[in-house]
């Protein structure tokens, strides 16, 4: 049975997050910035990444596990590859601070990297490569998660390896940027969260309850009381799920092992998202950073005048849907389920915060 849903403008959500945030002990400037993050994924309807994040973010402040306020720094420069301490702020934090530097760099260079450390979950990955591409830029991010975080199995395996690793990019075009932000996994964990809400069921060959067999029912994956979870998540691409959990490991090279941390099982977590960008201009290689958006153009144009095949009205690129839904939701308001509503409620209370939901 579906949950009753009730719509919220992105500016009643935007607001409430901000007051919500500010109670944690977030500056303004930073609570604006990580509640217009969460309402701009719940806008294009990754609900998983979007507001339904208030909760955990709320309850991490309360235990001590986000820092609000705590300072972003350089741990080592060496002019188009850095290190970043994060400082276990809110992870939009860090993260959008390491936008703005390979964002500058690259403009400058050509080409710049960074990786993090202390850094906590930065919600929608695709909004760190969307930002380069909307400066001219390519943009590819990874974020894995430390070892708390490792539900999904390795191809073969039946206990969690490995996080839900997404891997996102971006091009620009001359409208709006192609944008790939995946899971390695077959779904990212918040969709079950979700999905649990609302009280549905998660489509087959998905998850895995906690004896290793496949299951539909979030609250097998979850246990009965909803905690921590208790089965597994499968790595991406059914019967060649080899493919996904090659790609899962390549997140974790990238988002750990190059900036030198480790898994991570010790108390304090030593982080959530090991978050790495780079930033590629386009105009370096070539000299013409227009022609790079001209020939992306093109092969939109290229890709989706194919006909559709039987049961498909067109061919979809990469982020048109999201972008779709984006303007769809401005226009119409959010929906949330009622017992996301009640959750929200609960940790707004627990911070003296109105919900007013």
């Amino acid at each position: 049975m579906t949950d009753t849903l009730s719509v919220y403008s992105a500016e009643h959500l935007h607001e409430l997050g901000v007051r919500l945030f500010v109670a944690c002990g977030a500056p303004a400037a930073e609570a604006e910035l990580v509640a217009g993050h969460l309402v701009e994924a719940s806008l294009m309807g990754i609900d998983s990444h979007g507001v339904v994040r208030f909760i955990w973010y709320v309850e991490q402040c309360l235990e001590g596990r986000i820092h609000p306020g705590a300072p972003v720094e350089i741990m080592r420069d060496k002019g188009h590859v850095a290190l970043v301490d994060c400082g276990m702020n809110f992870g939009q934090i860090g993260a959008g601070k390491i936008v703005d530097l390979v964002r500058e760099r690259a403009q400058k260079g050509g080409i710049a990297f960074a990786t993090s450390r202390h850094c906590h979950h930065v919600g929608r990955l695709g909004a760190y490569p969307q930002a380069l591409a909307e400066a001219g830029l390519f943009g590819f991010a990874v974020a894995n998660s430390q070892r708390h975080g490792h539900f999904v199995v390795p191809w073969g395996g039946r206990e969690g390896r490995l996080a839900t690793n997404p891997l996102a990019w971006a091009a620009p075009t001359e409208g709006e940027p192609m944008l790939l932000d995946m899971s390695t996994s077959m779904t990212p964990e918040g969709k079950i969260r979700t999905a649990l809400h609302a009280g549905q069921s998660m489509p087959e060959g998905r998850i895995l309850d906690a004896e290793g067999h496949p299951t539909t029912d979030p609250n097998a994956f979850y246990g009965a009381d909803g905690g921590p979870p208790e089965g597994a998540i499968l790595p991406f691409g059914g019967d060649l799920g080899y493919r996904g959990f090659g790609l899962g490991l390549l997140v974790e090279v990238l988002g750990a092992s190059i900036a030198g941390v480790e898994l991570g099982e010790a108390e304090p977590i030593p982080y959530i998202n090991g978050f790495s960008l780079l930033a590629i201009d386009p105009g370096a290689v070539t000299g013409d950073s227009a022609r790079f958006a001209a020939l992306t153009e093109e092969l939109k144009a290229y890709i989706t005048g194919t006909p559709p095949a039987p049961g498909s009205n067109e061919v979809i690129l990469p982020g048109a849907r999201e972008f779709r839904t984006l303007r769809q939701r401005q226009r119409d308001g959010i929906p949330l389920p009622a017992e996301t509503c009640r959750l929200i409620a609960e940790v707004a209370a627990r911070v003296q915060v109105r919900a007013d939901l």
